[in-house]
């Protein structure tokens, strides 16, 4: 299978991604082509036949991962609310949309709480945990395995950032009825950022806050403007130089803003 790149970008950098295939079905190789490459193949292909030579060696080690997590404690035992980012990356560039940037925004969302606590003394009512997923690239393993381990500790809300290190526009959510009046506060917070608030309750969230919405966590969704996001994602081109620093500031200041809110909170949050 040979597919045009999935990327919005025209440099000659082939996106690279993963390849499923339903159980019992034998996989194929399976390969991209640059956007240039893939035009001037469709246009070499409409002027007549056109021979390929394919040379594909892919190999999969395996190896052993691991989440990393940090926490503010909270005054009320039992209820905790997460924010995270994935660690590993595609090897092609520094991997810092996905997700270096997501992993420095949730750190830094946690710094900046801990900082305010430490000089005023006021401790979050629910536990705040930063969560850094591994193995995500690779099928979500980490965020899986957390889901697993944590699905009857009491953890009421999770939020993801792994869109990009460009400024939040949108909060969305998937939180039960009586926590929707928590977002619109949230939200009226938020507002002079820029950002807007979704007509909708029922976002997924993140990746790997998938598998936590599935048994009933709450979900806080702050959408980030992805316009560059697809020139960069899995390329060699995902590197350091690409982060604006306004934007990236926007960024943790919206999560600490709506992670501080609803880890102060006392109103129901999960769905089921």
């Amino acid at each position: 299978m040979l597919i045009r790149s999935l990327g919005t970008d025209y440099h000659r950098n082939p996106h690279t991604g993963g390849t499923v295939f339903p159980a019992g079905t034998a996989p194929i190789p399976a390969l991209a082509l640059a956007l240039p490459d893939a035009e001037l193949l469709s246009r070499r292909c409409a002027a007549g036949p056109v021979q390929m030579q394919l040379v594909s060696t892919p190999s999969s080690k395996p190896g052993q991962s691991a989440n990393v997590t940090a926490e503010i404690p909270g005054t009320v035992p039992g209820e905790v609310v997460v924010l995270g980012g994935h660690l590993d990356s595609w090897d092609l560039g520094q991997g810092v949309f996905d997700d270096g940037a997501g992993v420095a925004i949730s750190l830094a969302t946690a710094g900046a709480i801990k900082a305010y606590v430490d000089r005023s003394g006021q401790w979050p009512r629910r536990t705040i945990r930063v969560v850094l997923w591994g193995a995500e690239e690779f099928g979500l393993i980490g965020g899986r395995a957390y889901a697993a381990a944590h699905k009857d500790e009491g953890i009421v809300l999770a939020g993801e950032s792994d869109a990009g290190a460009d400024r939040i526009y949108q909060i969305d959510s998937k939180v039960a009825d009586a926590g929707l009046p928590l977002l619109g506060e949230i939200a009226g917070v938020l507002a002079p950022l820029g950002i807007d608030r979704a007509a909708t309750n029922a976002s997924g969230g993140g990746p790997d806050v998938g598998p936590l919405a599935a048994t009933g966590v709450g979900v806080l969704d702050l959408g980030q403007d992805m316009t560059r996001y697809f020139d960069v994602h899995h390329t060699p081109d995902d590197t350091l130089d690409k982060v604006d620093r306004k934007q990236l500031d926007q960024n943790v200041a919206a999560w600490t803003a709506a992670i501080w809110l609803a880890a102060t909170d006392d109103r129901p949050l999960r769905t089921k």
